[in-house]
């Protein structure tokens, strides 16, 4: 589903029910006037009480047309706002998933919401004005003018001469008030982004006890946003109290001027009545327009967020004639690839390495080598700059990125798990599935005895507003959602870095006992986990410099070994004899 593809059928004619009925409840509402100036100069100057019980009737069957055309054209344009601004969202949603793994890395906390949330709510709002309220209240104008210069072209010129008066006023208040707006919206967010950030990391904050630092630092800004916020709020008031002093002004005004008319026999009572009502209807719509027009400004710098953010580019593109992958055996091949996260600095120069199905392949290396640039390759994360990455001898960029990543799963260090039930977790990212096979990935990923002592058991809610599991118990989960998906190829990012010894090997016999079928490539950071691989892999400066099995590679004492022996020095543990 992309934007704009499912319109409900029939949503053209909602909207424009909703534009017309908006415009005849308005329409409806210029009849007030004429009601006024017609029980004024005609029901009680002209003493006519027979026509009382006729004008009530009409006067109800008005309000029943203004009731009942008032609650149709908010609900049909309620509907096509909220319905524009879901689509607005859930297009820049849909664009942001494609976006670069780098770009959405480097973005702030709270910022992808604030532009998905924030900025489509500003830009919509603005549009519906220009398009709905806009049109009806020029239109508005444009009618409540002429019958104001039919009734007395004088008084109308008065009435347009004061409410340029408001209108200036109006004006002069604008840029101020959109300032502190401004201010305040921006401060907000910072100090949103400031809470969200510490209590994320407030075991770090804890231990290095910087806690009142970090309270005094939130103060500091919290006074500040008041300070703003004092300020606003004056401003605001000041506008309010100016456009209520104006608003005096021009009443008394219209009442004095209109009076001099009255008694001067040049307009009727009921025609002054019938201006001060239409002046006053008059006003809120020249408000409106100015306030539209003023603010083009502000929706324009939301418009240009927004952009910034839908014109992303992915950098991973897939084929229009893209195929689907059916992974049959499962070899892997690294043919030539070169990449780096910068143009200057590549990670992988020439990689040419092959994964063998049905073995476990451990990758090693020093940090910042490549081990994790690899799987991301695999699973199309980032495109190689140069060569081709094989599976079965298809280059992964002929085939289509679902097939792709329902072929090969990658378990990462320290997997993120969703707000929800274990159950929700552990199917994550699988259509369908079974009580049984949801129980037994839990078996075998040795989750499902923790899982079962939890007050609600698979159905145990986790995460945000929920159960804090351990970082070994998160690990288990992440592992059970892999042995559900059973894909063919499996990467895993040191699977039992947070588990106990008892359980570190019952998962290493899992993962044994899946190469049967799977081709297994681990990026191995602990000793145990290397132990177990078929090959081992040794990454340096971007190339493959040693390859083979655990006890050959520290036979040959070469980096492997060196290696080898700071992990066991690094776990506290004896190294074996080399």
């Amino acid at each position: 589903m992309e934007a704009g593809e499912n319109l409900p059928k029939g949503q053209g004619k909602r909207d424009f029910l909703g534009f017309f009925t908006s415009f005849i409840f308005s329409l409806t509402g210029i009849t007030t006037p004429y009601i006024t100036r017609f029980l004024i100069d005609v029901v009680f100057h002209a003493n006519r009480p027979d026509l009382l019980l006729p004008l009530l009737i009409i006067c109800g069957i008005i309000l029943i047309i203004l009731f009942f055309t008032g609650l149709i054209s908010d609900y049909f344009l309620v509907n096509a706002f909220e319905r524009a601004k879901l689509l607005m969202r859930y297009d820049l949603f849909r664009r942001l998933q494609k976006a670069s793994t780098d770009f959405l890395s480097m973005q702030r906390s709270g910022e992808l919401n604030y532009r998905i949330f924030g900025e489509t709510g500003t830009i919509q709002g603005f549009f519906n004005q220009l398009l709905i309220a806009l049109p009806i209240d020029l239109l508005f104008i444009v009618i409540i003018s002429a019958i104001m210069i039919s009734w007395n072209l004088r008084m109308a010129l008065f009435v347009f001469a004061v409410l340029c008066l408001q209108v200036l006023v109006i004006i002069g208040f604008q840029k101020p008030l959109l300032t502190y707006a401004l201010l305040q919206k921006s401060k907000s967010q910072f100090l949103s982004g400031f809470v969200v950030e510490r209590f994320r990391n407030i075991q770090l904050i804890r231990t290095l006890n910087t806690e009142v630092v970090e309270a005094y630092r939130f103060r500091s800004g919290l006074e500040e946003l008041m300070r703003i916020n004092v300020k606003a709020f004056m401003l605001r008031k000041f506008s309010e109290l100016s456009t209520q002093l104006v608003n005096n002004i021009w009443s008394f005004g219209i009442l004095w001027y209109g009076g001099k008319l009255v008694l001067a026999g040049q307009i009727t009572l009921g025609t002054l009545m019938a201006f001060l009502l239409t002046a006053g209807m008059l006003y809120p719509r020249i408000a409106s327009v100015v306030h539209a027009v003023l603010s083009f400004q502000d929706v324009r710098a939301s418009l240009s967020r927004f952009l910034e953010y839908y014109q992303v580019m992915p950098t991973v593109h897939e084929l229009p004639d893209a195929i689907e992958l059916s992974v049959k055996e499962g070899r892997v091949v690294f043919e030539n690839v070169w990449f780096g996260y910068t143009s200057k600095e590549p990670v992988l120069k020439g990689l040419c390495v092959a994964f063998e199905p049905r073995k476990i392949t451990a990758v090693v290396g020093e940090s910042g080598v490549g081990k994790s640039t690899l799987a991301r390759l695999l699973v199309r994360l980032y495109d190689p700059w140069k060569g081709r990455i094989l599976i079965d001898g298809i280059d992964i960029r002929q085939v289509t990125l679902d097939s792709l990543r329902a072929g090969v799963r990658y378990v990462v260090q320290g997997e993120f798990l969703f707000s929800g039930t274990i159950w929700d977790n552990i199917c994550y990212g699988v259509d369908s599935c079974s009580e049984e096979e949801v129980i037994d990935a839990a078996e075998r990923a040795k989750a499902y005895d923790f899982i079962m002592q939890l007050p609600q058991g698979f159905y145990t809610r986790i995460g945000e507003g929920g159960l804090q599991l351990s970082s070994g118990e998160a690990q288990r989960i992440a592992l059970a959602r892999l042995f559900l998906a059973n894909p063919k190829i499996v990467v895993l990012d040191e699977p039992t870095s947070f588990l106990d010894p008892e359980t570190e090997s019952a998962i290493h016999q899992a993962i044994m006992d899946l190469k049967k079928t799977v081709t297994v490539i681990v990026i191995a950071h602990r000793p145990s986990t290397v132990k177990i691989a078929d090959q081992v892999l040794v990454l340096s400066r971007g190339m493959v410099v040693e390859q083979g099995t655990h006890g050959e590679l520290l036979r040959k004492r070469g980096m492997y070994a060196t290696i080898y022996t700071e992990l066991c020095r690094q776990e506290t543990r004896l190294p074996e004899k080399i």
